[in-house]
């Protein structure tokens, strides 16, 4: 089989099984035991040693190496865009009466950082799960295939959204209808998937995204599980990327990293 043959026939196999597994994952959290859903959450990680170890793919571009000496300031941009962005979306939605704190910070700022520390670890082992599927296999090997920067994140993104549905379904991730919910949450993971995508082809290495998606992660579980902060228009000031105000932030972020900094 040519090489370029055998990265289509990979790159497909990866989304149908990684698909699948979601799917499989979410019904048996339902069906059987909420602890299944565990297969959900490692599905993206599992395709891609598989598909590394026995489908002649390799390692060459999963970008395991950290480059720290020559990527640092793309590690703290990893570090420090969710922070900022979750902060202006709170503080957007404090001006205009959205979001109110459950509390004042002497009483809120202990939870908080007590949620931080006992949420890194999990959080940033389940972005390894994630993040060396979707950037550190489906991305390369899609750039492998010589798909430019823009149309390749746009397909990760699409794959990322549908893995996605089997653990709305299933659990209470979301109190919006269906139909309003999924349409915002397709958009903010599409632009999502740009800044990712360009972030590990400008650090090349997979471990800035891991940083950034598990920074992420923590925080967002910090507030949202401690109760921190009441949110009354989920549509409009959401920390989740399906809401309003975080769509126009990653999407100017967006432009930023695929265009602007380009030029």
């Amino acid at each position: 089989m040519k090489p370029i043959n055998k990265i289509k026939r990979n790159v497909i196999i990866y989304i149908i099984g990684v698909l699948l597994l979601s799917s499989l994952g979410g019904l048996l959290s339902l069906k059987v035991n909420p602890g299944l859903m565990l297969l959900f959450a490692i599905s993206p990680i599992v395709m891609m040693l598989l598909l590394r170890f026995f489908a002649g793919d390799g390692w060459q571009d999963a970008g395991l190496h950290p480059k720290f000496r020559q990527s640092w300031p793309w590690y703290l941009f990893a570090f420090f865009v969710y922070p900022v962005t979750i902060a202006f979306v709170l503080a957007l939605g404090g001006v205009y009466g959205i979001t109110t704190l459950n509390g004042d910070w002497k009483s809120l700022l202990p939870l908080f950082l007590t949620g931080l520390a006992t949420q890194f670890i999990p959080r940033m082992l389940f972005a390894v799960f994630e993040e060396w599927g979707w950037r550190g296999y489906l991305e390369p090997r899609l750039a492998a295939l010589n798909i430019p920067d823009l149309p390749r994140h746009l397909l990760v993104g699409l794959v990322w959204a549908a893995w996605h549905v089997p653990l709305v379904l299933s659990t209470d991730y979301t109190s919006l209808p269906y139909a309003l919910f999924f349409s915002l949450f397709l958009i903010g993971v599409l632009l999502s998937a740009v800044v990712y995508g360009q972030l590990r082809k400008a650090s090349d290495t997979v471990w800035t995204s891991v940083l950034m998606h598990g920074t992420a992660n923590t925080i967002a579980w910090a507030i949202l599980t401690n109760n921190l902060v009441t949110i009354n228009n989920k549509v409009l000031a959401n920390i989740s990327p399906e809401s309003i105000f975080s769509i126009l932030l990653w999407g100017l972020l967006a432009w930023w990293m695929l265009f602007r900094r380009k030029a």
